[in-house]
């Protein structure tokens, strides 16, 4: 279904919506992790180096120091998420938003919905947020902002951040390895707002969430199956696609997402 009057009706009558982002958003954002054609030239070194031609490949590789990492990492997050400019369709879905009881759940760790003026109790970054940082030990000593470790890198004064606690080196809080430890306070009160609203009118709006981050897809379709008045519009998906038995509670557009976030954003049929 692609009435986008139902969906903005939907919208409008709702006590809560939830957004679920994922890969896709954060390309529209301007990040790809899986694009080959400019990093091999913006990342010359990296790529000859590690036989690696995208940034997802780089992140996997294990580097030969950790001042390497951090150099490689720094310039990552400088392009990505320091300079970022948010999308026209950023903004439209920020004033979509505006006065809704929303909740953000996303695996495109940029940090784009903060820097975008969402409310950063009402994100959960299910993948982490690269401009913070963790305790490579596998011990659970927080996570701390890395943004001016970034800028002295980028400076060319870079020195490897260390642990408060045991002196160990930090790294980026993205799930790496096994030592990543997700965010338990955004979870919990995601998961207490799924609770909180359960028996409420709820559109869960799905943009940009591929298979690289399942959790952000079935789950939710469940949800929505679970709950009668829950409504599920899905950006990447068709509508054959959805489950039978939520078809008049769905929408599967399979299109591009600054097209659906303007379209619902204006009301458009």
């Amino acid at each position: 279904m692609k009435d986008f009057k139902q969906i903005q009706k939907w919208l409008a009558e709702a006590d809560a919506v939830i957004v679920t982002a994922g890969n896709g958003f954060a390309q529209m954002e301007g990040l790809d992790m899986f694009e080959d054609a400019a990093f091999p030239i913006e990342y010359q070194a990296v790529s000859k180096k590690y036989h690696v031609k995208t940034i997802a490949d780089a992140l996997d590789k294990n580097f030969d120091s950790w001042d390497e990492k951090w150099q490689f990492w720094s310039q990552l997050i400088n392009e990505y998420s320091v300079e970022y400019e948010p999308s026209k369709a950023m903004k439209q879905l920020k004033e979509l938003l505006n006065g809704k009881n929303y909740f953000i759940a996303t695996s495109a760790f940029g940090h784009f919905f903060e820097t975008a003026g969402f409310e950063q109790e009402k994100i959960f970054d299910v993948f982490g947020d690269w401009t913070r940082m963790q305790c490579s030990s596998g011990l659970n000593h927080g996570t701390y902002s890395d943004l001016s470790v970034v800028k002295r890198y980028i400076n060319g004064q870079g020195e490897i951040p260390r642990c408060e606690d045991c002196d160990s080196p930090m790294e980026i809080h993205m799930p790496l390895n096994a030592h990543f430890f997700p965010d338990e306070d955004a979870n919990t009160r995601f998961r207490w707002f799924l609770t909180r609203n359960q028996t409420k009118k709820v559109v869960v709006l799905e943009l940009g969430v591929d298979p690289t981050s399942p959790q952000l897809l079935d789950p939710m379709v469940k949800l929505v199956e679970q709950f009668k008045d829950w409504h599920y519009v899905a950006a990447d998906l068709s509508q054959d696609e959805l489950p039978d038995n939520i078809q008049k509670r769905s929408a599967g557009l399979r299109m591009a997402l600054p097209e659906v976030i303007e379209k619902i954003s204006k009301n458009e049929g």
